[in-house]
């Protein structure tokens, strides 16, 4: 059976959702995180990036027993956004014991 342009099409098309959906997974909570459910753990709404967006971290940190993003990132001499926005990868409200985390390093994009 020969495959054609438009089938091609079609897979790439089946695949880029599934990226889109997996990648948009991590955001679903962020809505209750932005309307402030969650603040007492340190939940933080995450600040989606685009993808051109690179960040170089020179400076990395273990998360401990009873951390949170906020517990960190003050810490560190951040605001719970700078923190965010380094480590756009960490779900606040699902930090772990550890879990490396950037606590100095820039954002480039």
């Amino acid at each position: 059976m020969a495959t054609t342009r438009a089938d091609h099409r079609a897979v790439v098309a089946a695949v880029l959702l599934v990226v889109a959906a997996a990648l948009g997974a991590g955001s679903a909570a962020q809505p209750a995180a932005a309307a402030g459910v969650g603040a007492g753990t340190g939940g933080a709404a995450r600040v989606p990036l685009p993808l051109a967006v690179r960040v170089h971290c020179t400076g990395l940190h273990v998360v401990r027993p009873g951390e949170t993003c906020a517990s960190v990132a003050r810490a560190a001499g951040l605001t719970v956004g700078q923190f965010t926005l380094l480590n756009p990868n960490v779900t606040c409200a699902a930090m772990f014991h550890g879990q490396w985390v950037c606590v100095r390093g820039s954002a480039v994009g």
